[in-house]
């Protein structure tokens, strides 16, 4: 049941992913990323109401540290959008996403030493072998003329942000508070859909007007729902597998298995072309992750 929950992650992951390829979220503006990010938490915020009605009763009642985490949480979310957005826009997308990809290394590092988390040999090995993976997936040149180092270190925040998140998942349910973790999420839900909105409000961009004009009906409704869906599922899932599987185990094969399934699924529908090299990543990366999942 624990692995069928992380096949399902995965591949919800890739389908939040899918539909933030459709809105146009990746390589957007900071306002357009933040705007687009506030209306996938509005509708996951809806969705996590529904799915939390019968828990509702509590919410005026649930333990500060649950609140306090769910802010803490939303903020660390925000933040690392918001230093991956403008570190795209600033510097290659490849490299970007490169060290991005490495996130999932910190929650593991961090069980080791905090949360004294056993890694065998061959997990040690699997993580290697995800490393070549993402490099040989990712780490294609591309031609740049940006100039300093602003945007390295903006994509080193957002790669510590994305490992911090996990870190603040596992560490509510792993606390005296994760029978909370409905009405948990419904507060992530909230603060994140106010600080994104607030965050809209403030950025300036001067080309969103005339390009939400031009966006067709269809894609101002279907593809956010679908987003904020997936959000809202991912977000369920993820925190309840965070309690009951090791970050050696979760971590990797969440974060690498949606990059392998995204990609796959991306060249069939939007017939994104893949490299030689990028396809020996893939096969590279489902190896690796069979050889930390089972041995």
């Amino acid at each position: 049941m624990i692995y069928f929950l992380l096949v399902l992650s995965v591949v919800t992951a890739s389908g939040k992913a899918l539909f933030g390829k459709a809105l146009g979220l990746r390589g957007a503006s900071l306002k357009k990323s933040m705007f687009l990010n506030f209306q996938a938490f509005a509708v996951s915020l809806i969705f996590s109401l529904i799915f939390t009605i019968p828990k509702l009763g509590g919410f005026f009642t649930i333990s500060p540290y649950s609140v306090i985490l769910a802010l803490i949480f939303a903020l660390s979310t925000t933040i690392t959008q918001i230093t991956q957005s403008k570190a795209m826009s600033m510097g290659s997308s490849s490299i970007v996403s490169l060290i991005y990809s490495f996130g999932f290394t910190v929650p593991i590092i961090y069980g080791l030493f905090v949360w004294h988390e056993n890694v065998s040999v061959f997990q040690y090995l699997g993580l290697a072998l995800l490393i070549v993976a993402i490099v040989l997936i990712i780490g294609k040149k591309e031609k740049t003329e940006k100039r300093g180092l602003g945007w390295f270190w903006l994509a080193l925040i957002a790669m510590l942000g994305s490992g911090t998140n996990g870190i603040i998942q596992k560490t509510h349910q792993t606390s005296a508070f994760s029978g909370e973790f409905e009405l948990f999420l419904v507060y992530v839900m909230l603060f994140s859909t106010i600080i994104t909105g607030l965050a809209t409000l403030i950025v300036k961009d001067k080309n969103d007007a005339t390009e939400n004009d031009m966006i067709p009906l269809w894609k101002k409704i279907v593809p956010p729902i679908g987003l904020g869906l997936c959000v809202c599922a991912l977000n369920f899932v993820n925190l309840y597998l965070s309690g009951k599987l090791p970050t050696i185990i979760m971590f990797p094969i969440y974060n690498v298995g949606n990059l392998l399934l995204t990609i796959v699924v991306s060249a069939i529908i939007f017939k994104d072309k893949t490299t030689a090299i990028q396809n020996i990543g893939l096969c590279v990366g489902i190896v690796a992750i069979l050889v930390i999942g089972l041995l």
